[in-house]
């Protein structure tokens, strides 16, 4: 009995996979990527195997601009000529004598990013339509041949794109004049979100987004979304800016630098920011094609929300509570059941899709019953239960029901942190004391709201 139940259980969650993939296909069919992949990666055994990933998505009709991080081929390429690289507050200090070996290194860079493209049979091309200018000095520090970003030449990458090109941006600018000026190659990636629509924006290097160990937290960050592995899955524009000013000492800097040009990225028009491992198998493909990825996603549009279920919702609430009925942990549901109380119903629902449900059914004693808490298979741990319990226990005080109750059999250390406590069967309202199960024996926990 137990196998089939944990083979039903596989079943499900290869099944609510394949959907969602389907899903995010067809959602992202036609938007436009911005890959910033750092050049640390490139001397990693999997690094094909990522650039083999990027040339997928983009046979799956996702349009595509990649900006090599050049600082590690950089540093080799001065170190060997013995010139010292100079930083200031994490910018390159360039020299004239450096530039040249800056650019030799940026445009080295490219051209084994487009290599690996050309062996998946995609046709990236490499070019710079990046005009920029002298930083100048800045409180006294001279920044030499280092620019900012002034223009970016959009048209050009619009016809590429259209001819389905991968343009391929080294982070080196020109003048007017043909003076070349070495730029930061995030700022590069974050600026193409002010010239092009941009649906998601790629950080890929060698760290995993950001672990909420040891990170303070606040009003809008005291509930986050984690990974198994401990990672914040998914922050809005508000948390970002609040973990920024709540550990600006804790954070690194390349995490503050991520999180910063998240939020710029964002508020110039990028519906989505993420910071992924390239050392991880698949991490692209995952972040693309499910909702909950392995690192840290900054976004500026509407991702996640419970809100009253519908009709059309139905099918997605029985689908996510089959494995539950399967175990014996739900009683079971029908489509007509649920719908002759669907008002009670609610979803959580991210990037459209539901992966998470539940109830608040009133009774004649002004008290209300948790029910039908019930998370799809592959987001059990993200957090989702969580949020529909606090939501449904706010929804009671909110409609002024006396108490909530709920009925379990397996999840009772899961609900006595919310303050469910110890009940009975007096403690429920007459017409469900009626129906109590008694060969189910199910555990009653209540919540005094008043």
């Amino acid at each position: 009995m137990n196998q089939n139940v944990d083979i039903i259980t596989q079943n499900i969650e290869v099944a609510s996979f394949i959907r969602e993939v389907f899903g995010y296909t067809e959602r992202f069919k036609g938007q436009l990527f911005v890959l910033k992949i750092e050049d640390s990666l490139m001397s990693h055994p999997l690094f094909p195997v990522l650039m083999r990933d990027i040339a997928l998505l983009h046979k799956a009709g996702i349009q595509i601009i990649i900006v090599p991080g050049t600082r590690t081929s950089i540093d080799a390429q001065l170190k060997a000529w013995d010139i010292e690289s100079r930083f200031h507050n994490g910018v390159r200090l360039t020299s004239e004598e450096a530039l040249p070996l800056i650019e030799q290194a940026s445009l080295g860079a490219a051209q084994r990013i487009m290599s690996h493209l050309t062996a998946s049979g995609c046709n990236g091309i490499q070019g710079n339509w990046v005009l920029a200018r002298s930083l100048g000095v800045i409180d006294g520090v001279d920044y030499m041949r280092t620019g900012r970003i002034e223009r970016i030449q959009r048209d050009i990458l619009e016809q590429l794109l259209s001819e389905k090109f991968i343009p391929i941006i080294p982070p080196i600018g020109w003048n007017k004049l043909g003076h070349a000026y070495n730029i930061s190659s995030t700022e590069l990636a974050t600026e193409l979100c002010k010239y092009v629509k941009v649906g998601k924006l790629f950080f890929i290097g060698t760290q995993n987004g950001i672990k909420a160990e040891n990170l303070v937290t606040g009003k809008n960050t005291r509930y986050l979304e984690l990974t198994d592995s401990g990672v914040i899955s998914a922050l809005d524009i508000d948390q970002a800016k609040e973990l920024l000013e709540l550990n600006s000492d804790v954070l690194d800097f390349g995490q503050i630098d991520y999180l910063l040009n998240a939020i710029h990225a964002c508020e110039a028009g990028a519906n989505r920011v993420h910071l992924i491992c390239g050392e991880m198998q698949g991490s692209v493909l995952q972040e693309v094609f499910s909702a909950r990825g392995d690192g840290t996603m900054v976004y500026a549009n509407q991702y996640s929300s419970i809100r009253p279920a519908n009709v059309e919702d139905i099918p997605d609430i029985l689908r996510v509570m089959q494995d539950y009925i399967a175990k014996g942990y739900l009683v079971p549901r029908t489509q007509e059941s649920i719908s002759e109380k669907l008002k009670d119903y609610v979803v959580y629902s991210i990037d459209n899709s539901i992966h998470g449900c539940g109830a608040l059914h009133a009774f004649e004693d002004g008290s209300a019953e948790v029910a039908g808490i019930a998370v799809g298979a592959n987001y059990r741990k993200s957090g989702i239960g969580d949020a529909i319990v606090r939501h449904l226990i706010s929804l009671g005080k909110m409609k002024g029901y006396k108490k909530l109750f709920l009925l379990t059999t397996q999840a009772l250390d899961w609900f006595y942190p919310f303050g469910f406590v110890d009940g009975s069967i007096d403690d429920l309202p007459k017409s469900k004391r009626d129906h109590y199960n008694q060969k189910r024996k199910s555990r009653i926990l209540v919540m005094p709201l008043k």
